[in-house]
């Protein structure tokens, strides 16, 4: 083959980098598939929606989480403020960058613990007893433990425990727990609030009715939701849940469709979520917890090739919280389709599903490669007759 054909059938340096990025996605999911499809896996998840069900109240059919775990204040220089003077980010995202699996997802069901709990005793119906924490791998006097509420299998107690203590590092180390004395300090820490400021945990106190507050249905719980996503998953889930009842109009028609985008500036000044976990997003919209519009046909992993922008920045991805039902959170007028079925089934049946960005190939570099190779070989063919 000449070496201008041989040239022309090579693919291009963009499908090689898409090509590679689908071969790892595609092992990601296999590992992820295989973990949920372990038996050991799949009854500590079973025993620990079974748990939180028990736990929830029918009438109390939300959990209330406070905006500076999620969302924190720009960081703007004054003349007398120190050069190396930076603001923390919000806990959310400190917790996050601690790489620990179990972390967010234990805080979050510890939230959802306290205010079921606190719910029913303002109601004079206590119904079941709380978890332990003096023994929070084992079950005391009927009460189920800690760890099994976040679907830590119990096989190995003595693995258990150790997550189970690497998740309370994590958190404390974001100032949401403090710990008890040196020799008990893991059975006896204390839940501390949302902030990171170090205050000891109090449930909100009437409904709430504003931005101050994000509130996710309790089903989300009771699913499993919170121990089938990623901590990466989980941090950009409650970004783009609480930032659409920041900013989005409390009454939306078709002319303002609840739809945002999260520039990168703002995920870097208010959230702290980096652009791997961004990227989560693809896989939140195949659990159907969110919508994703691309405006921009044939982008693969959030990039797309300058030439087809005429070197202008892509148009963002528009998102939408569906879960939230199209209204703030507080309205709680939750869409729960996507929380009927425990989510360990939802995650199963779509991760064996192709992915969806990679399935289309409209407009994209592996259309124009295939196009390019087939000229060459007609080319060759010709020659060669």
């Amino acid at each position: 083959m000449p070496p201008a054909l041989a040239r022309a059938a090579e693919p291009s340096r963009e499908s090689v980098y898409i090509g590679n990025a689908e071969k790892n996605l595609y092992e990601a999911r296999e590992r992820r598939l295989a973990h949920l499809r372990d038996g050991v896996t799949r009854r500590a998840i079973d025993r620990a929606t079974e748990r939180l069900t028990a736990l929830a109240h029918p009438e109390l059919d939300y959990i209330a989480i406070r905006s500076p775990f999620i969302y924190g204040p720009q960081q703007v220089a004054t003349p007398d403020a120190p050069d190396d003077l930076t603001l923390l980010p919000p806990p959310l995202s400190r917790v996050l960058r601690r790489k620990n699996q179990y972390a967010i997802a234990l805080y979050l069901t510890l939230l959802f613990v306290q205010q079921m709990l606190a719910f029913r005793a303002a109601h004079g119906d206590p119904g079941v007893v709380g978890p332990r924490r003096r023994k929070a791998v084992y079950n005391v006097d009927g009460a189920p433990s800690e760890a099994s509420l976040i679907g830590l299998p119990s096989n190995d107690r003595r693995n258990q425990r150790r997550v189970f203590n690497r998740a309370l590092d994590a958190l404390q180390s974001a100032e949401l727990i403090d710990y008890g004395p040196d020799r008990q300090r893991y059975a006896t820490y204390t839940l501390n609030a949302e902030d990171g400021s170090g205050h000891t945990y109090t449930v909100p106190a009437g409904e709430p009715d504003s931005a101050a507050y994000l509130c996710l249905p309790a089903a989300f719980f009771t699913a499993g939701w919170p121990m089938i996503l990623t901590p990466s998953e989980l941090a950009t889930f409650l970004a783009i849940c609480h930032y659409a009842d920041r900013i989005l109009p409390r009454n939306p028609t078709s002319e303002t469709p609840r739809q945002i985008y999260l520039a990168k500036s703002l995920r870097d000044k208010h959230f702290g979520l980096s652009d791997e976990a961004y990227e989560s997003i693809h896989t939140l919209a195949e659990f159907r917890l969110i919508d994703v519009h691309d405006p921009v046909e044939g982008r693969r992993r959030g990039r797309i090739s300058p030439e087809r922008t005429g070197g202008k920045r892509p148009d963002p991805y528009l998102l939408d919280p569906i879960v939230l039902g199209g209204f703030p959170s507080t309205d709680r007028a939750f869409n729960l389709d996507a929380l009927k079925q425990p989510a360990i089934e939802t995650a199963i049946e779509r991760l064996n599903w192709p992915i969806p960005r990679y399935a289309m190939w409209s407009g994209s570099s592996r259309k124009r490669d295939d196009a390019r190779a087939a000229r060459a070989a007609k080319q060759n063919t010709k020659q060669a007759t």
